[in-house]
């Protein structure tokens, strides 16, 4: 096990749980509809492993109706989940004109079967294949040859699936590549205000696989540059800039973080316990924080840094107290190495109009006694820019959104909501 694998175990084995099954398969069953006997079990890979009365209740969706060929069914029972794909051949040359057949995997009731459907559909064409060419599925009673070589295809996909989640399946001089398909999270929404990071697996692949869209942004996803910019710095369509991040973010080997800035607030998180107890995470942390590799920044000093971030104080205040420098720490690594490893998280800003601000008394009884504001200052910065309306601040949008929407700086829009007496900031 790598340094990388023990990092992510110690973030990972708290929030394990130990007692859900494992997801592999159970049994395969195939079946098909004899022309005397009715349904029926052709064979199954362990034997016996599905009961007669047990598949009595079943076979009405192992073997379904006509509206339901070719279509995925599981059925749940209380100790089992049973995926099928069945399909129906209509020819004259069988008794009843017609032949049908279904090949099911069985699965622990909690198992997703998403992911073994594409698996279904390959081992369920390649023997619609023999049996319109060699009649291996209707003749499988009368030629125990045939039922062998069934069983054994079948125990061979079985075995090697539950061992390496995928399987070269080879039937005579036809290889069937077969592959279990992780369950990516296909509802992530990326913006444009966010900044990228490359995680380590993503130069764990090797770049000619790449498309030319990702080889030609993934220089400047180091975290701090925002989407926006990347389209920019590359002179790539910021559409596809987006597209191409989503993917690598849904494929893990990309993270967006909120943009870096001084003025961030920033908390810790229950995560944070994790460095405490990890050795691994806080060597890993020391080298990744350190501004020089030959005196580098000692781990207390990088936990402190972290745990006085529940104050509400700014990243650039902390800066000022703790003098990061002085320490050999570099603060903007620290920071991006918390996010990426969910040890803090940015406390963001929402601009909301209100009619009435309750809160602003003390602003309007210190604006009188203070100097007035310069002419050129007083105009409405609503007026002044454009994309920028009443309607911009209705929660939804955070200060960062804004920016970069409109390309105002942050500290520029921070005093336009200040002096806003209709406007106040939501932290969370």
């Amino acid at each position: 096990m790598d340094r990388s694998e023990k990092v992510l175990d110690c973030m990972t084995q708290s929030d394990m749980d130990f007692t859900s099954p494992e997801e592999t398969i159970k049994c395969i069953l195939l079946c098909e509809f004899h022309y005397t006997a009715g349904p029926k079990i052709v064979c199954q890979i362990p034997n016996d492993y599905i009961s007669k009365e047990e598949f009595g209740l079943i076979h009405p969706y192992v073997i379904p109706k006509i509206e339901m060929q070719k279509t995925f069914l599981s059925v749940s029972m209380t100790d089992k989940k049973i995926l099928g794909y069945a399909v129906r051949i209509d020819n004259k040359k069988y008794a009843r004109n017609v032949f049908h057949f279904n090949i099911c995997f069985v699965f622990h009731p909690t198992t997703r079967t998403i992911a073994y459907e594409p698996i279904i559909r390959k081992l369920s064409d390649h023997l619609l294949s023999l049996e319109l060419t060699t009649k291996l599925l209707s003749q499988q009673s009368t030629n125990p040859v045939q039922l062998e070589r069934l069983s054994k295809m079948l125990e061979t996909a079985r075995d090697e699936i539950n061992t390496k989640k995928k399987c070269m399946l080879q039937d005579g001089s036809t290889v069937i590549p077969l592959c279990v398909i992780p369950l990516y999270n296909d509802k992530v929404h990326v913006q444009s205000h966010q900044a990228p990071v490359l995680l380590d697996k993503f130069y764990s692949y090797d770049f000619s696989q790449w498309d030319l869209t990702t080889l030609r942004i993934y220089p400047y996803m180091n975290g701090y540059n925002h989407i926006h910019r990347i389209s920019q710095l590359s002179d790539v369509a910021l559409e596809i800039v987006l597209e191409c991040v989503r993917h690598l973010v849904i494929f893990e080997v990309a993270l967006c973080l909120p943009v870096f800035q001084y003025s961030n607030v920033y908390r810790p998180t229950p995560k944070i316990s994790m460095l405490a107890k990890c050795k691994e995470l806080q060597q890993l942390a020391v080298r990744k924080c350190s501004r020089s590799d030959i005196k580098q920044a000692r781990y207390s000093d990088i936990f402190r840094m972290y745990a006085y971030m529940t104050h509400g104080a700014t990243l650039g205040e902390l800066c000022v107290r703790f003098n990061p420098a002085g320490l050999n720490i570099n603060e903007r690594e620290t920071v991006l190495f918390g996010l990426i490893h969910g040890l803090i998280r940015c406390v963001q800003k929402f601009p909301v109009s209100v009619k009435k601000n309750l809160f602003s008394h003390r602003e309007e009884n210190d604006t009188k006694i203070n100097k007035p504001v310069p002419r050129e200052n007083k105009k409405s910065l609503l007026k002044q820019t454009p994309g920028i309306t009443t309607k911009t601040f209705n929660g939804t949008k955070s200060l960062d959104e804004i920016c970069v929407t409109t390309g105002l700086s942050c500290k520029q829009l921070e005093e336009y909501l200040a002096r806003d007496k209709h406007v106040i900031v939501l932290q969370r």
